[in-house]
């Protein structure tokens, strides 16, 4: 009897300490899953990699790793645009008639064509948000009149712009100084999207006309599409220049002149047979010429800072026009362009101009 006990309690004994070290496994199993070790971390990755592998071959595994996976595994990364992009305008961007390029890093103004250079500037004007360009000038005509010899006669140019977020107010005015006969116009122009609306000043009197703050008529006025426009007064005011400027009609440039100060300065020569054929009917209409004139030659140049901003334009032109039956075979025009930004006003848009566009 004693012996039976002796067996049955060995037998219990045995019992217990296998339960023991059956709890102290698991114990230590269920630690190793939370505790960070790195075999258990690294498969849990490559189990990851192999379902993203996944998703990007067949659309069976793409579909159980979907269902497998919960919702909150998404990589935020995955869905973020990143901050270096810049946000989508609200309004349209103006087309441009001549070639643009946008800057990119590493770009070096003294280390690019002229050409390279005119196209980033462009780029950089037509995403421009909002701003203003002041332009004076003076055309200088000499012409041989019987008996009274060679005479020099000279004309005013100025050409004001604001513009805000797809919308360009532009007013020019043309006025004869000391000619025996004049041409004086003026008029303010509206661009907006592929439309161009145009009005005359409310006097003929050059003396009343003021720059921006000239008097406008308030009749309505038609639109003109940007094909019409361009047959008969040109290129639209939110280029750059009146000229077509691209790597066919610009191969002639001078080095880029660093300023000192966070500027840089170069000029062009547009080839005058390729070039000008916007400028000559602008040229036309408003100087009221006979017929286009014919270029001799050009130069624009052009002060930019470090981001292809563009701050001034100056251009020097040679050509011949006639007018009034007068040939006149030297014609110089020099005029010069300041641009500031962040300080335009389109109001006459709202106030007048919009109520026409279609």
């Amino acid at each position: 009897m004693k012996t039976s006990r002796l067996i049955l309690l060995v037998m219990i004994t045995l019992l217990l300490v296998l339960a023991l070290a059956s709890c102290e496994v698991k114990t230590e199993e269920t630690t190793a899953g939370t505790t960070g070790d790195p075999a258990t971390e690294a498969e849990v990755s490559a189990t990851a990699g192999e379902l993203e592998t996944a998703d990007e071959t067949t659309p069976s595994d793409t579909q159980a790793a979907t269902t497998a996976a919960p919702a909150t595994t998404a990589k935020p990364a995955d869905t973020t645009v990143p901050a270096t992009e810049p946000p989508e305008p609200v309004y349209a961007v103006p087309t441009m008639a001549s070639a643009v390029k946008q800057p990119q890093a590493g770009d070096d103004p003294m280390k690019l064509s002229g050409i390279e250079n005119v196209m980033r500037i462009a780029y950089v004007l037509q995403h421009a948000e909002n701003y203003t360009v002041n332009g004076e000038g003076t055309v200088t005509t000499k012409v041989s009149i019987f008996l009274l010899g060679t005479q020099t006669y000279k004309q005013s140019v100025q050409v004001y712009k604001d513009y805000d977020r797809g919308v360009m107010l532009e007013v020019d005015l043309t006025k004869t100084l000391n000619a025996p006969i004049s041409v004086n116009k003026a008029w303010q122009t509206c661009f907006v999207g592929d439309t161009a609306l145009s009005r005359d000043p409310k006097s003929s009197s050059t003396s009343s006309w003021n720059g921006r703050s000239t008097a406008w008529k308030t009749d309505a006025v038609s639109p003109t599409s940007r094909s019409e426009y361009r047959a008969e007064y040109g290129l639209f005011g939110f280029e750059l220049t009146n000229y077509i400027l691209n790597t066919d009609t610009v191969k002639s440039w001078s080095s880029v002149k660093n300023n000192g100060d966070g500027t840089y300065t170069q000029t062009i020569n547009p080839d005058v047979s390729k070039a000008t054929g916007d400028c000559v009917r602008r040229m036309k209409k408003m100087g009221g010429l006979d017929e286009y004139p014919k270029f001799s030659s050009s130069a624009i140049t052009m002060t930019f800072d470090a981001n292809w901003r563009i701050l001034s334009l100056h251009t020097e032109e040679k050509y011949s026009a006639k007018t009034m039956g007068i040939d006149a075979k030297d014609c110089t025009a020099s005029t010069d362009y300041v641009y500031s930004y962040g300080n335009a006003d389109v109001s006459a848009y709202t106030s007048f101009f919009s109520k026409y566009v279609k």
